[in-house]
């Protein structure tokens, strides 16, 4: 099996189980976290648990590390450092995943937890700022299309 197929075997369960009752399809849940972690592969995943890039606001009382990071600022490639929470386990991360987009208002205000379709919720999440790569909803929609992820959608309906 390749690194992508064994992240996703290994995170399925993870993602159905914190997505059940938060309106966040499982698909895109998985997507976003193959990309911001490059398959679990990055350091701040490795290493920190921290499987989406989710940075430490001045409301986290958790640990933080700092790492430098590629942004992407008025069609320029930037790095800058900053900081990332770091959680004690993957889990904590996919949770908090949850809690951080419910936790901020522009999230809903942009459709996230509204959207009827996967590619609607990566749109959504482009619009709402989540990350500053003009590509990033294309990118999750390919990702969830080029590894069939919706049946995690269907997966957590099943289990309903």
């Amino acid at each position: 099996m390749s690194v992508r197929l064994d992240y996703i075997k290994k995170y399925s369960d993870t993602v159905i189980k914190a997505s059940k009752g938060t309106g966040l399809f499982p698909s895109l849940f998985m997507a976003q976290a193959i990309l911001e972690s490059g398959d679990g592969q990055s350091t701040l995943a490795a290493t920190y648990n921290n499987h989406f890039g989710i940075k430490a606001t001045p409301d986290w009382k958790g640990k933080v590390v700092d790492m430098r990071t590629r942004e992407v600022f008025d069609g320029k490639e930037v790095y800058i450092k900053d900081g990332f929470r770091w959680y004690d386990n993957a889990k904590d991360s996919f949770y908090d995943r949850v809690t951080f987009l419910k936790e901020n208002s522009r999230y809903a205000a942009n459709g996230v937890f509204s959207a009827k379709t996967p590619e609607e919720q990566a749109n959504a999440l482009q619009r709402a700022g989540y990350a500053t790569s003009l590509n990033y909803a294309a990118t999750l929609k390919w990702i969830i299309n080029s590894y069939n992820l919706k049946e995690l959608d269907s997966l957590m309906l099943k289990k309903n």
